[in-house]
C-alpha cells in the first residue's frame, strides 16, 4: 500500500495516510470517483478567515491568487442505476469566463468510457445544490443554447434550493447563474425534494443549510460501511478543522455546527467522508486527537483499471 504525504497544515500535523487503490463497494453499489475538469478560484474566498500562510501551505495559489479545484463527481452504480452526485463545470462557458476559471478540457464522456458507459447511460443525477460549479455539466452549447447531457435521467434537487437559486439572494447571485438553472428548470424528469430522505435502498439524502439553502449531502450506507459526500460543507479535506470555513459560505455559525455534528458521527462509525473539490484527496476517514478531529487514512477508490 503507497504512502501518502500528510496533509501539510499545521492544524492536521503528524497525520498518517495511506492511499487505497481500488473499487469500493457498499451494500448493492460500486462506488467510483470521476475526475472530469481542473478550474481555479479565489484562495481567500475558499477558506475565508484563514490566514494565507496557513491555507497556502494546503493548496499553493498563483499569481493571481488563485487556487486550483478539481470537479470530482461520485458514480454509484448498482440495482439497475448508475446515478451521478453532481456534473461539474462543463464547457458550456465563454472564453472570457473559461480564462477567468482557468477551465481545463470537460472529460466527462471520457470518464463515463472506463467504465462502459456512455451519457445515455446516466439514469440519475443528484445534485448537492445549483451552485454553477455543480449543475453547469449537465448541459452543453448546441447553435448558442444550453441543451441538457442527460435529457432521459432523473434529476434530483431539494425544491428549497431550487427556489433559492431561481431568486438567488445578492450575496449569491454569481454562484447561482440564471441561464444554468432556467435550463435545468426546462428539464422533464425534475424530482424536487422536501428534506431528509432515502432515495433508494441505502442512498440517504441529508440537508445542510450553511453553505446555501438546500444542499444536499449524499450518503451511501449498509451495515458495514458508509460514505458520506460532503459536498461544499467540507470541499476539501483541509476543511475538516471546524474553523476552516469558506467566505462563500451564507451561514459560516451554522456551517461550524453541521461539520461538529457530521465529523462526531464520522469518528463515531467511521463514515468515510468524500471531497468533491480537493485535488490533492479523494476521501478520508477521520479521527480525534489533542487537536480536534482530523484526517486520518486517505482513500482513493478511482476504478482498479483505471490510470493514477
Amino acid at each position: 500500500m503507497k504512502k501518502e504525504k500528510a496533509l501539510s497544515s499545521p492544524l492536521s500535523k503528524g497525520v498518517e495516510s495511506r492511499l487505497d487503490s481500488r473499487p469500493l463497494v457498499i451494500g448493492d453499489y460500486t462506488l467510483s470517483s470521476l475526475v472530469v475538469q481542473e478550474f481555479y478560484l479565489d484562495g481567500g474566498a475558499m477558506f475565508g478567515v484563514v490566514p494565507k500562510t496557513l491555507w497556502e501551505k494546503v493548496v499553493p495559489a498563483d499569481s493571481m491568487n488563485r487556487i486550483k479545484l478539481l470537479a470530482r463527481l461520485l458514480l454509484i452504480s448498482g440495482n439497475g442505476r448508475h446515478i451521478l452526485v453532481d456534473t461539474g463545470m462543463g464547457s458550456a462557458w465563454s472564453e472570457k469566463l473559461s480564462a477567468i476559471y482557468a477551465l481545463s478540457p470537460f472529460t466527462l464522456s471520457i470518464e463515463l468510457q472506463r467504465f462502459g458507459l456512455q451519457m445515455h447511460d446516466i439514469t440519475d443525477v443528484i445534485y448537492t445544490h445549483l451552485h454553477y460549479d455543480h449543475l453547469a455539466g449537465a448541459f452543453e452549447l448546441q447553435d448558442g443554447h444550453l441543451q441538457p447531457l442527460f435529457p432521459d435521467a432523473m434529476h434530483h434537487v431539494q425544491e428549497e434550493n431550487y427556489r433559492y437559486a431561481s431568486h438567488p439572494h445578492p450575496k449569491e447571485k454569481a454562484g447561482y447563474l440564471g441561464g444554468f438553472v432556467e435550463a435545468f428548470g426546462r428539464q422533464k424528469n425534475l424530482n424536487l425534494l422536501n428534506g431528509d430522505t432515502e432515495l433508494f435502498k441505502g442512498i440517504r439524502l441529508s440537508i445542510s443549510n450553511g453553505h446555501t439553502k438546500g444542499q444536499q449531502l449524499v450518503t451511501v450506507f449498509d451495515d458495514h460501511l458508509t460514505l458520506v459526500h460532503c459536498a461544499d460543507l467540507i470541499p476539501f479535506a483541509a476543511h475538516i478543522p471546524l474553523a476552516w470555513v469558506m467566505s462563500y459560505d451564507i451561514e459560516p455559525l451554522t456551517v461550524f455546527d453541521e461539520k461538529t455534528d457530521l465529523l462526531e458521527l464520522a469518528v463515531k462509525e467511521s463514515w468515510i467522508l468524500f471531497f468533491g473539490h480537493d485535488p490533492n484527496h479523494e476521501a478520508a476517514t477521520v479521527r480525534r486527537d489533542e487537536k480536534g478531529i482530523v484526517a486520518d487514512r486517505y482513500i482513493a477508490f478511482r476504478h482498479a483499471d483505471s490510470p493514477s
